[in-house]
Formats: C-alpha cells, sequence, structure tokens
C-alpha cells in the first residue's frame, strides 16, 4: 500500500508540473524580443542566437520576421503567438545604409508590432551597428512604438571602428568618469558622430535596461578584431543618466570575435538571465 501510496502521489506531481510548464508556455505573452543585426549584416547575424535561445530557454519561439526593403517597405512573415518568449527578427534588405536609415525603418517596424500586432512592451536584442540604430530610434522617442524595457548590445560600435576611423588603444576610457572617451570621432557615412549620440542621450528614455556585451580576443588590441572595447564602452557615458546602471560583459576569448559574439552559447546565456 505504502508504494501504491508513493506512485499516486509521484504521478500527481508530475503531471501537475507539466500542467504547470504547459499553462506558463501558454500564458499572455511578455515584451516581445526584437533582434536587429548590422552594417553589412543578413539574417544570419542573430539566426545562431535566435536558434539557440528558442531551443534551450522554455516558451521561447520566433514568431515573426520583417524585412525591410529599401523604400522602407515592410515584408512580415508569421504573427504573433501566446508564448512565454515571442521573438521577432528585422532584416535590413539594404544593409549597407547608414544607421540614421535603419533607425528609421526600424521605427517602421516597431510601429508595425504595436498597431497591426498588439504588441505593447519590446526587448530589443541587437549586432554592431545595429546597436546604434537602436539607440537613435530610441532617443527620437516616437509615440508610436511599443515601450521598450529592455536593450541588449553586442559589440555596439559607438565610437569608432577599427580600419574605418580607429585604431587599436588609440582611444580611451575610464570607469572613473562613466568611460567617457579620449577622443569622439566625427560622423562618417555610417556612423553620426559620438557629439552627435551625446546630444541624443537627453532623450533616450531612462527607464530602459541596458546589457552591454563585449568581446576582447586577447590579442593586445583589446578589441574584437573590429570594434575596440573603448568604443563599446564608450556607450556608458551617453546612457550615464539612465535609472539603472548599464551592465557591462566582457567575453575575453580567442573565438570573442565580431561574429563570434553572435555565436557564443556563453553570450547567449547572458542574454537569457537578462531578459527573463
Amino acid at each position: 500500500m505504502k508504494k501504491l501510496a508513493l506512485f499516486v502521489a509521484s504521478l500527481c506531481l508530475a503531471i501537475l508540473t507539466v500542467t504547470g510548464i504547459s499553462a506558463r508556455a501558454n500564458s499572455d505573452p511578455g515584451a516581445t524580443t526584437v533582434f536587429v543585426h548590422g552594417l553589412q549584416g543578413t539574417h544570419g547575424s542573430t539566426d545562431t542566437m535566435i536558434r539557440d535561445l528558442s531551443r534551450r530557454n522554455p516558451g521561447t519561439k520566433k514568431v515573426m520576421t520583417i524585412n525591410v526593403t529599401s523604400s522602407g517597405r515592410l515584408i512580415v512573415h508569421g504573427h504573433m503567438q501566446k508564448v512565454a518568449h515571442p521573438l521577432v527578427q528585422v532584416n535590413f534588405l539594404n544593409n549597407s545604409a547608414p544607421t540614421t536609415k535603419n533607425a528609421h525603418w526600424l521605427i517602421k517596424a516597431l510601429n508595425y508590432l504595436k498597431t497591426k500586432s498588439g504588441v505593447d512592451q519590446v526587448n530589443l536584442v541587437a549586432h554592431s551597428a545595429g546597436n546604434v540604430a537602436v539607440y537613435q530610434a530610441l532617443a527620437y522617442q516616437p509615440s508610436r512604438i511599443p515601450t521598450v524595457k529592455k536593450f541588449v548590445i553586442l559589440a555596439g560600435p559607438f565610437d569608432g571602428v577599427l580600419s574605418l576611423n580607429d585604431q587599436p588603444n588609440k582611444n580611451k576610457v575610464s570607469a572613473k568618469n562613466h568611460y567617457n572617451p579620449s577622443i569622439k570621432y566625427p560622423a562618417n557615412q555610417y556612423y553620426p558622430s559620438y557629439e552627435r549620440l551625446m546630444q541624443l542621450s537627453s532623450t533616450f528614455p531612462r527607464s530602459v535596461k541596458v546589457l552591454n556585451i563585449y568581446g576582447n580576443i586577447g590579442d593586445g588590441s583589446n578589441s574584437d578584431t573590429l570594434v575596440t572595447n573603448a568604443s563599446s564602452l564608450s556607450v556608458n557615458y551617453l546612457l550615464r543618466h539612465q535609472k539603472t546602471k548599464v551592465v557591462n560583459k566582457c567575453w575575453k576569448s580567442s573565438k570573442a570575435t565580431h561574429s563570434g559574439l553572435h555565436k557564443s552559447k556563453q553570450v547567449d546565456n547572458w542574454i537569457a538571465d537578462f531578459l527573463w
């Protein structure tokens, strides 16, 4: 009898556990997480993250892809679903446009999510130049986009790019002064000037929580082969007035290259812990 009672109790517990997981997976979704690639990037820049996060986090699923044409037209595949963590991928079909143009295209995509899909809250995960586009889009504060809860930065080139206008260890930043860069690079064909980003900081929504992930390949360049750590850390100075301090995480590894950051399970773990 004792064995039978123990078996029944175990069976009931298993049923309740499965029911609980199912209920969470089918509950009303929280903030939708939107992925944005960078300059010369494609869907491949965020595919691996999306697959890995979906596979290892229950209730996480890619539900929609929004491709933005050069004219700003949206080509939408999929629809919002009641999952715990819905994911949306935004792709710019002209992937050589400046970040200011990308910012306006991103606003259109976010507006679609709000007005056509009923999305009230979003998280944003961006790679490389996509981070500058996100920063600009949020600083413009258009009332027609969903409320942004969290922003994950991967390899953000906020103040310079190697081979374009920066050099290894040329720019200096200090944690004692919010990582204020010693060099503030001017605008070029792809990026606004750091001074312009400083101007926009006054209108960046202060309630957004930010995780800043950057790579260091350990060869003495203090970079991910394309973006220096100083350039990535300079976002702290732009966001020094946030209600919640920016969280900085450095992945130091020979694999921590600019593209390696969006293929790392370690990075994906940091993202999942921060978002959910």
